[in-house]
């Protein structure tokens, strides 16, 4: 179990309400799409609520609400024209995006489902069972199963990035 506080996530959550999107991935706003994808993976090894899910119960809330800040900036950034219509309103001092725009799911993917994604017999196993717990909405049951299939397959890029969308959708469902 690590030693773990709640007062630094309390002080970043302080700190961040201060901060542009591109401030808290720690990037320029000229940042490429991979520079952004490679920044929000930084944050997401740091702050990901997985990490603390054996911390007290306030630990947790407040490491999950670090990292939908952390989501909510990489959603908005990760899209050309919801990171064109960032830059005008942070050129005005918005900080955030707007809380309608914010509070949007992400769309869903297009194209093929995870088991089509997945390459291997052993991944195809678990991508059927996420693509089948996703139908249902069980989203976090399905992120259980995709990063199994992804254990099966680490150098799937469509598989990451499919993870990715689950874990922004996860971010945005209420409490």
């Amino acid at each position: 179990m690590m030693l773990v506080t709640r007062a630094p996530f309390v002080s970043w959550l302080s700190v961040a309400s201060g901060k542009t999107y591109y401030e808290l991935l720690r990037i320029r706003p000229d940042a490429t799409q991979d520079a952004i994808k490679e920044a929000f993976h930084r944050f997401a090894l740091a702050c990901h609520p997985d990490r603390y899910v054996e911390e007290p119960a306030d630990i947790r809330e407040v490491a999950a609400e670090v990292f939908k800040r952390g989501v909510e900036a990489y959603r908005v950034l990760s899209r050309t024209t919801v990171r064109a219509r960032y830059d005008r309103g942070m050129s005005r001092g918005k900080l955030r995006l707007d809380e309608h725009a914010a509070s949007e799911r992400p769309p869903a993917p297009v194209g093929k489902p995870l088991e089509d994604v997945a390459k291997t017999l052993g991944a195809k196993k678990f991508a059927l069972l996420a693509d089948r717990l996703l139908s249902v909405g069980k989203l976090d049951e399905a992120r259980v199963q995709l990063i199994t299939a992804l254990q099966h397959e680490p150098d799937n890029a469509e598989l990451s990035e499919r993870l990715v969308i689950l874990y922004e959708a996860l971010a945005l469902e209420p409490g």
